[in-house]
């Protein structure tokens, strides 16, 4: 329930920078609430669980929910501050350039499909979808350090207004933490499977050797999420 509740929080959140409602505004509140007391519920009960005596598939079992339940919950942390900056917009009836929307846009596919592949390969035990997960995250790192400076251009000649150029990066910051947490995600699969668990070195070894097609990923997602 936490994992698919945290994405419904997302793309409920996301909807609203489209057409913000009270209504709306207040199921996100209510579910993030929600996400909160699974997270302190399952918690307690994977650290009791921990301390029985198990087999080796209830050990897997309980190591990845144990490593992945903080980053679904700050998954929807984060789908609420998007709520909050969606009502800022509405109540200052801040409208970005047309430029700053479609960049805004394509940052939203991209993040909508990392978020798709994330917790459809740790509900599914799909291992394939979970390495395509960090060259995804890679992407998006690269398409956030774009709009900044676009951002900062357009601030510089006019273009945007620094009303328009706070919520902006509010949003950035934000998706660019759900992205984290998605990586975070599917790190710990691909570790825990190999009953390891140490995010640096995955990464490093990940970009140094090439694994699993990591290039021909990243440069699939660099040609189908441009700006």
């Amino acid at each position: 329930s936490t994992r698919s509740s945290a994405r419904e929080n997302l793309m409920r959140a996301v909807g609203l920078l489209s057409g913000f409602s009270e209504a709306h505004f207040r199921k996100l509140e209510l579910a993030e609430d929600l996400v909160d007391l699974y997270e302190d519920k399952l918690g307690t009960y994977l650290v009791k669980l921990n301390t029985h005596e198990l087999n080796i598939r209830q050990n897997e079992s309980v190591s990845k929910y144990l490593h992945t339940l903080s980053d679904f919950e700050r998954i929807s942390d984060h789908a609420m501050n998007i709520g909050e900056t969606a009502r800022e917009i509405q109540e200052k009836k801040i409208v970005f350039s047309g430029k700053a929307g479609e960049e805004l846009q394509v940052l939203i596919n991209a993040l909508t499909e990392i978020l798709q592949l994330a917790v459809d390969a740790f509900i599914q035990e799909n291992m394939e979808m979970a390495y395509r997960v960090e060259p995804l995250e890679e992407r998006i790192d690269i398409l956030c350090d774009e709009m900044k400076l676009n951002h900062v251009e357009r601030l510089q000649n006019g273009s945007c207004s620094l009303n328009q150029g706070f919520v902006f990066n509010d949003l950035i910051t934000n998706f660019e933490r759900v992205a984290d947490h998605c990586s975070n995600i599917a790190i710990a699969m691909i570790e825990l499977r190999d009953d390891e668990y140490d995010t640096h070195n995955y990464v490093i070894n990940l970009k140094e050797l090439h694994s699993h097609n990591f290039d021909e990923i990243y440069e699939e997602y660099t040609k189908k999420y441009e700006i």
